[in-house]
């Protein structure tokens, strides 16, 4: 028997397999554009040319990022792909237009233009293509198998060929230069860990355990390394939502947990000593019994909380476009006249305010309340559907990670880097497909629609809406 809904574009063949109505040449070149992204986003999280420097002159991501956009816009302009407006998408197009219109108030006008097209535009068109093209599951899988297994590359080199890695003192840097490096990583981590567990739960297989399992143990040594306190903090308040909100009430989710327990036990009591030393200071140690690695990090506190007060005043110095997009350090710099204060502000939100203005840190927090809020009406909605069980766990991993970033964002300025674009992103394409898992249970005219999550392998059926 066949059943159709074409106010949808869905075509059902009968109750146990579905068919895209979709051509093949529009499937051929959404997927074209999601595989550069896959390969961008491999060339952006394991940054291979800090580990084969010849690699640096082939320039990787800008070629593959222009390859995706070129194929996703030439499917779009010959009608074969429709640009979905999600509401994600439109706030962030709205920061991007305030982002411009700060540009002429900027205290340094080319600094600032040069953050606006180098680093925040480069952000910008991942993101929308990332909204545009995860459609399925098995493409989040497969972008978070990207994720996972270049961490696990990057750190296993980085431990491994640790007398070939940057060292900071005591303090191992490591291989990475860019979005797994130095204190980011324990950011990075704390997104992945609810995924890694999801996924655990979701792959049974033996060698998918392995791997994500060595993935958690490698980045979580590597976090121990580093000696970061803030990393450390946002990687257990993630744990702590990883447990309640993907692994709670699930038998192979308890074991999940234990293990994930286990290994935070083993790395901590490893730890070295820096480690140890950095972490000490946070129950404020009696400066007359502080060492030379303690001073530091106690320094490197004073001076998070300088930076963290003039960003407050510059934000209210300059509350509609603030001081330009980079240009924090910059005024800081300027107005001590001393080295260390050429510096970040160490905190996500007030970079944005004191930046871009009070409106833009607005637009950034309406973006992060919508991803948090759609995900949490998609995990009710998934929740009645019994035949949505992988995707209600990805959506609850989704969830753990976007709270994981609002704690971690006041620890580290990353509003214009990709850190909270992917998370983000995910959550449109699982809000998308949590849509269309909701219109595919409507009863038809002659005989009810199975639901869409039942059949995650097709791609190209949710490719049309």
């Amino acid at each position: 028997m066949t059943s159709q809904e074409t106010a949808h574009g869905l075509v059902f063949t009968n109750a146990s397999t579905a068919k895209a109505a979709v051509p093949a040449d529009r499937d051929r070149s959404t997927r074209a554009s999601f595989i550069f992204l896959w390969l961008f986003t491999v060339a952006i999280y394991a940054r291979p040319e800090d580990i084969v420097p010849m690699l640096a002159p082939l320039h990787l991501t800008f070629v593959l990022g222009l390859c995706s956009g070129l194929a996703y816009l030439s499917a779009m302009l010959i009608g074969r792909v429709r640009f979905r407006w999600d509401r994600e998408v439109r706030i962030v197009l709205l920061l991007t237009a305030w982002y411009a219109m700060g540009l002429p108030f900027a205290l340094w006008r080319g600094g600032s233009f040069e953050v606006f097209t180098q680093v925040w535009l480069k952000t910008l068109v991942i993101f929308v293509l990332l909204t545009q093209t995860l459609v399925t599951e098995k493409r989040i899988h497969m972008l978070l198998w990207a994720i996972i297994l270049s961490g696990l590359v990057v750190t296993s080199y980085s431990i491994i060929q640790s007398s070939r890695v940057v060292w900071v003192g005591e303090r191992m840097s490591g291989v990475n230069q860019g979005i797994l490096g130095w204190n980011f990583l324990g950011i990075e981590v704390a997104l992945t860990i609810p995924y890694i567990a999801a996924m655990i739960i979701s792959h049974r297989s033996v060698v998918s355990t392995v791997l994500l399992a060595a993935a958690s143990l490698s980045m979580l040594w590597m976090l121990v390394l580093t000696a970061s306190r803030s990393g450390l903090l946002n990687v257990l308040w993630s744990t702590f939502w990883t447990s309640l909100l993907v692994l709670r009430g699930r038998s192979r989710g308890r074991l999940v947990g234990i293990g994930i327990a286990v290994a935070l036990f083993v790395v901590i009591s490893l730890a070295p000593q820096v480690f140890w030393e950095r972490l000490g200071t946070v129950w404020n140690i009696s400066e007359a019994h502080l060492d030379a690695v303690q001073e530091s990090a106690e320094e490197s506190t004073q001076d998070h909380w300088a930076v963290l007060e003039r960003s407050v005043a510059y934000t209210l110095e300059h509350p509609v476009f603030g001081l330009g997009l980079g240009n924090f350090q910059v005024a800081s710099g300027l107005q001590l006249g001393q080295p260390s204060a050429w510096m970040g502000t160490h905190n996500t939100f007030t970079e944005v305010s004191s930046e871009a203005g009070l409106p833009a840190l607005g637009l950034l927090l309406a973006l992060l309340a919508t991803a948090i809020i759609h995900m949490r009406r998609t995990v009710r909605v998934l929740g009645r559907n019994p035949g949505s069980s992988d995707l209600l766990l990805m959506a609850r991993a989704t969830l753990a990670s976007l709270l994981s970033f609002a704690f971690g964002a006041f620890f580290a300025h990353l509003a214009y880097e990709y850190y909270l674009f992917y998370p983000v992103a995910i959550a449109v394409g699982i809000h998308y497909m949590g849509r269309a898992t909701r219109k595919s249970d409507r009863p038809g005219p002659s005989s009810p629609l199975p639901s869409v999550s039942a059949y995650p392998a097709s791609e190209e059926l949710l490719c049309q809406n």
